[in-house]
Parts: structure tokens; C-alpha cells; sequence
């Protein structure tokens, strides 16, 4: 399997490693220090700072494109999800949130977080896609590329046998095959070989039930909204209530 970056800086190691420039260095960092902001206080299920689940989903996208807005839009690929955007309580990016990634990142990677918000997912619609590739055109193909690098950093460091068993399906040899087949059909071999892995790592864990996650969705840190204005604990609550219904 390759490796990936967790870390801001590994991830620009890795970047300078494969030729960015330093002016798409500098974008890295823009992106990184907006992912921050957007991402303060939020863990995913298996109790890592969702930053990092960011960073290695822009790394897995960094060996399979040289494109840097495509990169950039993976390091952001949930914030119209999570929207832990100040003052907001509202499902969905407000005008005002729109404009703020498009003056922060610029509007190429806006619209690609955006697309990728709308854009259906699931083991169905990749088995859809696997047969239907020819009729896919140049956004659909960078927006499965995100979703499978998405897919793929779920399951790295065996992070889905960390959960609630119910959230996984570790009895069932069939899971993530329509994934790795649609990585394949992309012509995406080394990804669909490291999703393949993955998957087999978590199902042969067998981990104590002292050591699993108490969580079955990302989660904020509670404690810092705790002095929070009423509204800012209507919004916490959407937003759990949204993370639910996003995680699988």
C-alpha cells in the first residue's frame, strides 16, 4: 500500500515531492489553515481529528492527479456536509459561505466542493459507474476520484473495526468490491489494490470491546460548547444530527 500523508506536512513534503510549485505550495496551506477553521473541535467516529481524515483524502487524490485545484477541493470535500460555518444553523452553504471559499480558495475549487456535496455516492452508484464510464465526462470522472479517495481513507489504519460493529459488514466478503472494481475500471490500479487491502485489514481485526469507539458519527468536541449562546447549540445539534445521517 502507499503511503499517505496524515500531517500538514507531510502532505507538503509529498506535494513538493511530486513537483508542485511554490505558489500551488502556498495554496496547500490557504487550504489547510481554511480546513482548520471549518474542522475546529470535530472528530470522526473513530475518534481522530477530522482535520486528518482532510489531509489523507487530499493525499490519496495528490497520487492519483497532478491537478492542484482537484487536490485543493479534496482537502474541503466535507464542509458543506459538516457546515460548521460561523453563525449558521442551516443544512447547506449559505451565499455568504459560498463567497468566502470563493475569495479564500478561488471559484475552481469552490465548484468542485459543491459538486461534490450533490453528487450521489454508494456501493450502487459506483457499480452504475463502473459500467457507464463512457459516459462520464471530465467533472464526473474528478468527482469519483474524490469519492473513492474519500471511500478509501475511511477504512485506512483499520479505522472501520474501531467502530460499532453494526457499522461494518466484516462477515461479508463482497463489501467494498464495487469501489475497487470501479478503480479499476478508471484505470486507477495502485487505488483499487489499496481500498482491496484496506477492506481485508478490517475484517480480519478482531480488537477488544474496551478499545472501540463509543461513536457511530462524527462528533464535536461537547465541552467548548458548553458557555455557547443558545444558537450556537441549535446549530451543534443540526449538525449532529446531519454528520448521522452523512457517516456511514
Amino acid at each position: 500500500m502507499r503511503h499517505y500523508a496524515l500531517t500538514y506536512q507531510q502532505l507538503i513534503q509529498q506535494a513538493a515531492d511530486k513537483g508542485f510549485v511554490d505558489s500551488e505550495l502556498v495554496d496547500i496551506r490557504v487550504c489547510y489553515d481554511l480546513a482548520i477553521r471549518l474542522t475546529d473541535g470535530l472528530y470522526r467516529k473513530q475518534t481522530v481529528p477530522f482535520i486528518c481524515h482532510l489531509v489523507r483524502t487530499g493525499s490519496i487524490v495528490m497520487y492519483e492527479s497532478r491537478e492542484p485545484p482537484l487536490v485543493l477541493a479534496s482537502m474541503l470535500h466535507a464542509v458543506y456536509f459538516l457546515h460548521l460555518f460561523r453563525g449558521s444553523t442551516r443544512r447547506g452553504p449559505r451565499k455568504k459561505d459560498r463567497h468566502m471559499l470563493r475569495n479564500t480558495i478561488g471559484p475552481e475549487v469552490e465548484r468542485l466542493v459543491s459538486d461534490y456535496s450533490q453528487f450521489q455516492w454508494g456501493p450502487l452508484v459506483a457499480a452504475r459507474w463502473s459500467e457507464s464510464l463512457d459516459h462520464a465526462n471530465e467533472r464526473t470522472r474528478q468527482l469519483l476520484v474524490m469519492r473513492l479517495a474519500d471511500e478509501l481513507e475511511d477504512h485506512l489504519d483499520s479505522a472501520e473495526a474501531f467502530v460499532p460493529r453494526g457499522q461494518f459488514r466484516a462477515e461479508d466478503s463482497t463489501y467494498g468490491q464495487e469501489y475497487a472494481a470501479l478503480a479499476r475500471s478508471m484505470g486507477r490500479h495502485s487505488l483499487a489494490a489499496d481500498f482491496e487491502e484496506a477492506v481485508q485489514i478490517n475484517q480480519r481485526a478482531r480488537l477488544p470491546a474496551g478499545v472501540l469507539s463509543s461513536h457511530r458519527s462524527s462528533f464535536e468536541l461537547r465541552d467548548r460548547l458548553m458557555c455557547a449562546n443558545p444558537i450556537e447549540r441549535l446549530g451543534s445539534w443540526v449538525r449532529r444530527c446531519r454528520m448521522r445521517r452523512n457517516d456511514r
